[in-house]
Order: C-alpha cells, then sequence, then structure tokens
C-alpha cells in the first residue's frame, strides 16, 4: 500500500501538486480500474464464442444491434463515457483548484487575516465539541446539572483528564451564583488555560516566529522536523521554509527522508518555488550523511536557517528512533549546539494518539516544538492543550488549511479565542 501511495505521490509531484497522497487516492486509482476492468471483461466475453460455436459474423452482429439486442452494449459503453467523463471533470477541477492554492503560496498575499483564518479552521473543534457549552444553561445560573454537562463535553474535547478535574472542582466554588452564563463560562475557561499554558509557551524560540534581518548569529540555526509518516512534515517544512524566505532570511533545506523519492520530489518542488537551496542525495543514503551535507552548505552560504526533513518514524519503533538520534550527533561535528530546534509536526485529526507519539519522540530526542497540522479537518483540537500540560512543550506553528498563510505561529489567545469563540471582535 505505501508503495502505491509513493507512485501516486511521484505523479503528484510531476503535475507540481503540493497535496500529499494518501491511502483514500489509492483506494479511487483502485476503483477506477475496477470499473475499466469490469467494462473490458464484459465486452470481452461478448466477443469470445463458447467452444464449438461459430461467432456472428459482422452482418449478424449488426443486424442484432439494429433489432435492439445490442441495446445493453450501447448503455454499458454510454455508462463508461458517463464515468469517465465525470472522472476528467473532477481532475480538471482538482487541477484548478491546485493551480488557486499554488498561485496563493507563491504570492503569499492573504485575503483575510490570521484571527479569521484560524476561526474558520478551528470551526469542527467549536461546533462539534466547545460549541455545546451555550446549550447547557436554562439561564444565567450554573448549577449541578449544568456541570456534569460541561464536565463531560470538556472530556470529549480531549484536553485531559487532570486538567478537567481541575477546572470542574474550581468551577463547583461558582455553582448557584446569579449572573453565571454561557459568557462568564466562556471567559472564565480562557483564562484558567491560559494561566495554564502561558509560563509553557514563553519557553518557545522568538527567532522561529519572525526572522530580524540583522540578526549578529554567524552560524544558521538548525531546525530538525520531526514526526510519523502522514503528519504533513513535508508540506510544512515547504511552508515554513517560504515564510522564512520571504521575511528575508538565506535558507538552506536539507531532505534527509531518503527512503522516499516521492517526499524529496515534493520537497524539491516547494524549495523551488521558495527559491531556497535543497541539498538531496540518492535514494536509500544514510539520513544522517545529507543532513551533515547540508548544514555544510547552510555554513559556506552562510545561510540563516538550515531546515532538516526528516523521514517518517513510527514512535514504536525503537530502532528508529536511533536514527534520529544519530542523525543529530553527526550535526555536532558542524556545530556543537545543533539541532537548536526540534519540532515535533503532529497531525491534530489522531486526538489522543498525538499525545502518544510526542511522549516517545520527547523522550527520544529531547523535543523542544510541537507544530499542530490540519487542524481544519479536526474536532479534536482541544488535544494540543493536554499534549503541551503533558510534556511542558511548547506549540511553535498551527496549520490550518493547504496554503502558505494556513500556517502560522501559535498565539495562545488568539487560539482560545477561536476555540472558544470567544472576543472574536478582538482578533486581527
Amino acid at each position: 500500500m505505501e508503495a502505491l501511495v509513493s507512485i501516486i505521490q511521484s505523479v503528484y509531484t510531476v503535475l507540481g501538486f503540493s497535496a500529499e497522497a494518501n491511502i483514500g487516492d489509492v483506494l479511487g486509482v483502485l476503483s477506477i480500474l475496477y470499473v475499466f476492468l469490469s467494462s473490458m471483461t464484459h465486452f470481452v466475453g461478448k466477443e469470445e464464442a463458447p467452444s464449438g460455436l461459430k461467432r456472428d459474423s459482422s452482418e449478424d452482429v449488426s443486424s442484432k444491434i439494429d433489432s435492439g439486442e445490442g441495446k445493453d452494449i450501447g448503455k454499458l459503453e454510454q455508462g463508461v463515457r458517463e464515468e469517465v467523463g465525470e472522472e476528467d471533470n473532477k481532475a480538471d477541477q482538482d487541477l484548478k483548484e491546485e493551480k488557486i492554492v499554488k498561485s496563493a503560496e507563491v504570492k503569499d498575499t492573504p485575503k483575510v487575516s490570521w484571527g479569521q483564518r484560524l476561526k474558520r479552521g478551528l470551526e469542527r473543534s467549536r461546533a462539534e465539541v466547545w460549541g455545546k457549552l451555550e446549550s447547557v444553561f436554562s439561564g444565567n445560573q450554573l448549577n449541578d446539572d449544568s456541570l456534569e454537562e460541561i464536565e463531560e463535553i470538556l472530556y470529549g474535547a480531549d484536553i485531559g483528564t487532570a486538567t478537567v478535574s481541575e477546572l470542574i472542582e474550581t468551577l463547583q466554588d461558582k455553582c448557584g451564583s446569579e449572573g453565571f452564563g454561557v459568557r462568564e463560562l466562556k471567559s472564565f475557561l480562557h483564562e484558567f488555560l491560559k494561566n495554564k499554558m502561558e509560563p509553557i509557551q514563553k519557553n518557545l524560540d522568538g527567532s522561529l516566529a519572525s526572522f530580524e534581518v540583522n540578526s549578529t548569529e554567524n552560524k544558521p540555526k538548525v531546525i530538525m522536523v520531526v514526526g510519523v509518516n502522514g503528519a504533513g512534515k513535508t508540506t510544512t517544512i515547504g511552508k515554513l521554509a517560504t515564510k522564512l524566505k520571504n521575511q528575508g532570511a538565506k535558507v538552506v533545506v536539507g531532505a534527509c527522508d531518503t527512503f522516499r523519492a516521492a517526499a524529496v520530489d515534493q520537497l524539491q518542488v516547494w524549495c523551488d518555488r521558495a527559491e531556497v537551496e535543497m541539498v538531496r542525495a540518492k535514494e536509500g543514503s544514510a539520513p544522517s550523511g545529507v543532513g551533515y551535507q547540508a548544514l555544510e552548505k547552510a555554513i559556506n552560504l552562510k545561510a540563516d536557517y538550515c531546515i532538516l526533513d526528516t523521514a517518517g518514524r513510527l514512535h514504536t519503533k525503537g530502532n528508529l528512533m536511533d536514527e534520529l538520534k544519530k542523525s543529530g550527533d553527526v550535526l555536532k561535528k558542524l556545530d556543537s549546539a545543533a539541532p537548536h530546534q526540534t519540532l515535533l509536526v503532529l497531525d491534530a485529526i489522531t486526538g489522543q494518539n498525538a499525545l502518544r507519539q510526542a511522549e516517545e519522540f520527547h523522550k527520544a530526542l529531547g523535543v523542544s516544538g510541537l507544530i499542530f497540522t490540519k487542524c481544519d479537518g479536526s474536532s479534536k483540537g482541544g488535544s494540543a492543550i493536554s499534549i503541551v500540560q503533558s510534556l511542558k512543550v511548547p506549540i511553535a506553528f498551527i496549520g490550518v488549511g493547504e496554503s502558505v498563510e494556513d500556517l502560522n505561529h501559535f498565539d495562545l489567545d488568539d487560539y482560545l479565542k477561536a476555540l472558544l469563540n470567544n472576543g472574536q471582535e478582538e482578533m486581527s
């Protein structure tokens, strides 16, 4: 299955698509092949006569079609044409949409503010979980029944049992208080969660959010990006490199995922588009060697950043995690402090499984920052709170869509406002 995904990813890369292939794409292709082969079997069956019998002459076949016996064939042909036509139309539409995304990525001129993008991206989390808070109040008073409902909603938000328990315990003091309605509850949740996360977020390296043109750093800042396959590492690195380049930084990217040619090709498209240097090696080369070459080139070019893509690793495979450690150790031959940042990319759709991934990667590598992707496709946006609380590791970036503008540095206030639909008029 992984081989098929790689083949489809290669086709995407040739066509210039930035999207990552997945199992759904494979199933779509297999469905089309099934329809095609079924059609061919039908035609062959009509063409070949049973043993010992004569085939109809062309005149006989023509007469049968004229007399109506060939209508089934005509209908089948028409059905195949319609189905192929629909696929062609869908492909054309996908291509148009991809061109629109590419245009937006190259220009990097957002038509809407980040606050609006974030609110739109967290819509599912807000509607399916946090939005239910409004339904628990019959008036402007918090009681035991509504408190129990709030507890269930918060457990469904994936913010962690310890956090929920502490939050509910604090809320119990407000039971029976007049004038404590949904607005007051949202304000309370905002401040409670902010107080929990803010001390951790303050540990984040500020240079990740923005590049200072007059920086006195004399060596490239090395950022190693890790995570499991499918989390969105390659796309995220492409977006991050583009954003830094647009801020005036000189960036070198190392394609250390040497086991997936499609991933390297996809990253090359991003780097070419952003006009940043990329170091790649032959398929199957040692990832640590590619990382070394990339940092060496970044030093020689006096680059500001060296961003390293890594092969996708299952957090349960110890030997593969050891290989990532080796890649980090090799970099120290050129810079004893490298990598300066190890960012873990997490797919928000995976919910609590993302916490288990984060724990294993952090144990093995000492993760310094988190990147949450695909938040627009998940109702588990609150899982970020649980992971930050458990690991004491800050969130560096959050992704809510496909374009460059849909990835931005994480702002705690904006995130909580978008999640709770609280104070949106203040969001920029």
